[in-house]
């Protein structure tokens, strides 16, 4: 005979109230069964395990709505879906509440530097103020290029490379450097991220030589056909600003093709952010699009057609003299080398 729970019951097996049973049962979670005669709630044992479903979802976040989509679709898409639009939610929180704990330590330090006749002054209300900037840039930066509609098709465009700057000549030779230059390092059991991972094709050589390497992008579908290529690879989602690991977490932090998606103040909370996931002793390798400087920028637009210049005012070129002042206030050094009119490879250490 199938054995049968009362809400009591099912209440002191899970140690929670009877009503947040009902709650769920109000929200089309639960569907026990009622007797005839008084209407009573009978629970089965599908109903202890799709409870204990319901409460593991609710403690990592998850919306009832979501919990209510999981259960009526347990494709493995829909779980991807529900469960990375939750990692990034949590992501995001945490680096809100991490520039939030920072911005407290400085003003509890002035506090701490004044008399006890202390008043609110201008330049707590700045630090407060700065903190908000910095969440509102972090969390205002838009994938204008729509890279979720260009993933299946991104790797036959970059063999086609019908832009008119180019870019993509020398695609392969700019992962190939990139690669080797890690080579070069001889850290065979090093932790490595790339940012900006896209459909796999740098991380690919990485994998095939066993090394340790995650990729982070922020579009989903880059990372569904990244995974449908390289199914050993791990990724999550993630960008620049808001890199979802701790604090020293990698020995080599590699990109290409991705940095030129942030203006120059994004860059530089970009690179507080990669100097921050870095260990004290670990090297950045970066292979994108830039100009030595904004004097060298604006000879070579001399030299280009309309729609040349439209093609790179669309993106933000980086400045490699910028970007060394930037890394060398982490006490860090810029070494560069030319690959081609518009294509850097940068190495930082």
């Amino acid at each position: 005979m199938r054995e049968e729970y009362t809400i009591s019951q099912i209440a002191e097996m899970f140690n929670i109230t009877t009503n947040k049973i009902r709650f769920y049962e109000t929200k089309g979670l639960l569907a026990p069964i009622r007797e005839s005669d008084n209407q009573y709630r009978k629970f089965s044992e599908d109903d202890i395990v799709r409870l204990q479903s319901i409460l593991l979802y609710r403690s990592i976040g998850l919306s009832i709505d979501s919990i209510k989509n999981i259960l009526k679709n347990d494709k493995k898409e829909n779980y991807l879906t529900h469960f990375n639009n939750q990692w990034k939610l949590v992501n995001d929180e945490i680096h809100r509440l991490n520039v939030i704990r920072k911005s407290l330590e400085q003003v509890i330090d002035k506090i701490y530097q004044e008399t006890d006749k202390y008043t609110v002054k201008d330049d707590l209300l700045e630090i407060i103020n700065e903190s908000n900037k910095l969440n509102e840039i972090k969390n205002e930066w838009k994938d204008k290029w729509n890279f979720n509609s260009w993933a299946k098709s991104y790797d036959d465009d970059v063999k086609k490379d019908t832009g008119e700057l180019k870019i993509y000549k020398n695609y392969d030779l700019i992962l190939q450097s990139v690669y080797d230059l890690v080579e070069a390092l001889d850290r065979r059991n090093s932790n490595i991220l790339e940012i900006g991972v896209g459909t796999g094709n740098l991380a690919s050589k990485f994998l095939k030589n066993n090394y340790n390497i995650i990729g982070i992008d922020q579009s989903r579908e880059m990372l569904s056909v990244a995974k449908e290529k390289y199914p050993s690879l791990k990724v999550r989602l993630g960008e620049f600003l808001k890199i979802p690991y701790d604090n020293n977490s990698f020995d080599i932090i590699i990109s290409t093709y991705a940095f030129h998606h942030l203006n120059e103040e994004e860059k530089c909370i970009a690179i507080e952010e990669i100097i921050r996931v870095l260990k004290d002793d670990g090297v950045i390798i970066i292979g994108d699009l830039m100009f030595e400087s904004k004097e060298e920028e604006q000879e070579m637009l001399k030299n280009l057609s309309q729609k040349q210049i439209y093609a790179i005012k669309d993106e933000y070129y980086s400045y490699i003299d910028l970007l060394r002042d930037e890394f060398n206030k982490y006490n860090k050094n810029l070494k560069y080398n030319r690959i081609d009119k518009f294509n850097y490879i940068i190495r930082i250490e």
